[in-house]
């Protein structure tokens, strides 16, 4: 069977004249091609490969272009990445695999504690000894690990801290339970530092006590989320950099998650870690015991429409308001002497027990893409999460600057970029065939309500072809939108990379993808902006008329 080249005439009606430019004539034959389901005749199947390539790869650099031109116009033009990507994180937390989750357990200094304890924020360091004595004493609920995020920096007049400094060394000799403390670092010389009075080491026998854990971090100069995690760090001479130092003058600083996943998991990271681009989990363990502190959440439940895209889902669905509940199991300090042993036993034992505070003038808050502002003690239990699931393979931070040495950013950029052409392509091609198909138009004319369409100057007529182009403007996006996240999400359980720069892109994509960017430029490559602008031919004119009145 004969099939047309792009020199004879097409769909939008070129032709071979010998009058057109080379140059031209060759780009008309390859913009054919560029919305090959609208030209589908019009082409060789070679053409329209070359097209569909070429259509793709312009698509790819637009969306770059658009990503460095709202990163350098503006830094808050990127916002509406991080809108995306918030609404990409309960995707990602679908994939990530529960296994790690029953092995952390996070207890809250809290007001129910405040209360029951008859006690006011900060409490004595005998109090500290105290109840870290008592989650750890029993042998058969004994912790496997124990840090505690209260960073004991400040001088106060008490004379019960010997009791907290004898208790730390107690637990980590005698019960055989190591014990990392949070510290934070001096702008001075990057060291970790404590009070006066506290020793890593025990001041008399020279036994080790604790272990000192950084607990710094950076928000994202954005939308001030936690999306990744430090790993180690040292001070250089403009502020703090990632990794090890390079002279052993400069103190490199490990972080909570990765000190406890070496020291006490066994974990073989290395040194010279790059940060970890965090994954957050979504699945809650059971609530029936949570504390007074999590009364304001949500259980966090695998759904099949929980993996429809937040931003698509939203418009159609009317889910409960609030947070989502933190991943890990969380109990109130007070609670560790209420509970029956068998109840709290299952609790602590052989865990790794995180614990914090949340108590009203104590600011030690995180912003979680999923579960919104929460203690940072929650921070770094992820992150344990994430060492003790991923292992040494655990996710990269990466960003653009790292493209041509990262592949797997590469083929997973290109990939999602492919999914939101794919969509394109299927949209297209079913609006083609819905607009041949010609029993619509029998239909439609036989419905006496519908006796107004056949005015064509008809205001209801114009209104409702506006609407119903709107809306399939908006479904197009939507299904571009949920293809491309859902697609990230898998990538994100396959490759070793934060997808946090993959989603930038993503965005970026459906903007171009809105702003009809691809058509513009076909339009401008092969000159129809040039052209005069013809009266149309009326829908309802046959093409028998139409042929008549050209003539």
């Amino acid at each position: 069977m004969h099939q047309p080249s792009p020199a004879e005439p097409s769909a939008h009606g070129a032709a071979d004249d010998s009058s057109t430019p080379p140059s031209r004539l060759c780009m008309q034959r390859l913009l054919f091609c560029i919305e090959p389901f609208e030209t589908l005749a019009a082409a060789s199947w070679g053409w329209r490969l070359t097209g569909l390539s070429i259509s793709f790869l312009l698509l790819v650099g637009v969306s770059f272009a658009l990503l460095s031109l709202a990163d350098r116009i503006n830094a808050s033009g990127m916002v509406i990445t991080r809108f995306m990507a918030r609404s990409q994180a309960p995707l990602t937390a679908h994939f990530y695999p529960p296994a790690a989750r029953n092995q952390i357990t996070v207890l809250m200094y809290d007001p129910a504690f405040l209360d029951s304890s008859r006690s006011n924020w900060p409490i004595p360091y005998g109090d500290h000894a105290d109840w870290l004595l008592r989650i750890s004493s029993n042998p058969n609920a004994r912790p496997r690990a124990i840090m505690v995020d209260v960073t004991f920096g400040q001088e106060r007049d008490d004379p019960t801290l010997p009791q907290l400094q004898e208790a730390l060394c107690t637990i980590q000799n005698d019960y055989g339970v190591p014990v990392f403390l949070a510290a934070l670092a001096s702008v001075n010389d990057g060291a970790l530092y404590v009070r006066k009075g506290l020793s890593p080491t025990h001041p008399t026998d020279g036994r080790t006590c604790f272990t000192l854990v950084d607990v710094g971090y950076e928000a994202d100069p954005l939308d001030r989320l936690v999306w990744n995690y430090p790993m180690t760090r040292h001070l250089g001479p403009n502020g703090w950099l990632d990794g090890a130092a390079a002279n052993d003058t400069t103190p490199t600083l490990r972080s909570a998650a990765m000190r406890i996943a070496q020291d006490a998991a066994g974990l073989n990271l290395g040194v010279t870690t790059p940060p970890m681009a965090l994954v957050w989990g979504l699945r809650t363990p059971d609530l029936s015991m949570r504390p007074a502190l999590l009364n304001y959440c949500r259980e966090g439940i695998t759904q099949w429409s929980r993996l429809v895209p937040g931003v698509v889902r939203d418009v159609f669905s009317n889910e409960p308001s609030g947070s989502i509940c933190p991943y890990h199991t969380t109990l109130s300090m007070s609670q560790v002497a209420s509970l029956e042993e068998d109840v709290l036993r299952p609790l602590l034992a052989n865990r790794f027990v995180m614990v914090g505070a949340f108590v009203p003038g104590y600011n030690d808050l995180i912003n979680a893409p999923i579960h919104g502002l929460i203690p940072g003690i929650y921070m770094h239990a992820m992150a344990l999460d994430n060492l003790l699931t991923y292992g040494d393979h655990y996710k990269l931070s990466t960003d653009w600057a790292d493209l041509w040495t990262t592949p797997e950013l590469i083929k997973a950029a290109l990939a999602a970029v492919a999914a939101i052409y794919v969509v394109h392509l299927a949209w297209s091609l079913a609006r083609r065939r819905l607009l041949a198909w010609q029993t619509f138009m029998d239909w439609r004319t036989s419905i006496p309500g519908l006796a107004w369409y056949e005015r064509k100057h008809s205001l209801s007529r114009r209104t409702l072809k506006l609407l119903l182009d709107m809306l399939a403007w908006l479904l197009k996006r939507m299904a571009q939108t949920a293809a491309a996240l859902l697609l990230v999400a898998y990538l994100q359980s396959e490759f070793r990379i934060g997808m946090l720069p993959v989603v930038e892109l993503v965005t970026m994509t459906l903007v171009a993808e809105g702003l009809d960017a691809m058509a513009r430029i076909r339009r401008f490559i092969s000159g129809e902006d040039d052209k005069p602008a013809s009266t149309p031919a009326s829908p309802d004119i046959t093409q028998e008329q139409a042929k008549k009145e050209s003539a």
